[in-house]
């Protein structure tokens, strides 16, 4: 195996590691980073006066990190995928599926920890942020090319 390839294994291995480890921990319920939202929010803006209008943002907020961190994450699970199979046929539909895949054992591993839930949605946007990725490492490398 070629190094560069035995760097993409790895960091790729590490990645899915440090999915797993955040997906186990209770810290990262929805409940929980809310709470942090709402502590980070209550010092910068002092929202404790105006609850209503604070909750609303801390919920928005919240739902945003979240779901924003699903698509980073799994779209870094696509890139590397791609960088360990770009010499195989069909690399990106190969990555696309095998990061989909782990989503979905994602939240069914999710599932099995207190205070934590599985959501379909989920998966999806992690396949969708799985799609993102590998239409922009598409179009870089074939931009790439044309400058060659």
């Amino acid at each position: 195996m070629a190094k560069s390839k035995k760097f993409w294994v790895l960091a790729l291995i590490i990645w899915m590691a440090v999915i797993f480890l955040f997906t186990q921990l209770p810290y990262f319920t929805g409940e929980n980073t809310s709470k942090a939202i709402f502590k980070l929010f209550a010092v910068e803006h002092d929202i404790t006066q105006s609850s209503d209008a604070g909750s609303v943002l801390i919920t928005a907020v919240n739902i945003i990190l979240r779901k924003a961190s699903h698509l980073t994450g799994f779209g870094i699970i696509a890139f590397l995928l791609f960088q360990v199979f770009r010499n195989f046929r069909f690399p990106y539909l190969l990555s696309w599926v095998l990061t989909f895949l782990y989503a979905i054992t994602d939240e069914w591993h999710q599932s099995f920890v207190p205070g934590r839930t599985a959501s379909f949605q989920d998966v999806l946007i992690d396949g969708l942020g799985a799609f993102i990725a590998l239409l922009l490492t598409y179009l870089f490398s074939s931009r790439k090319r044309k400058i060659r």
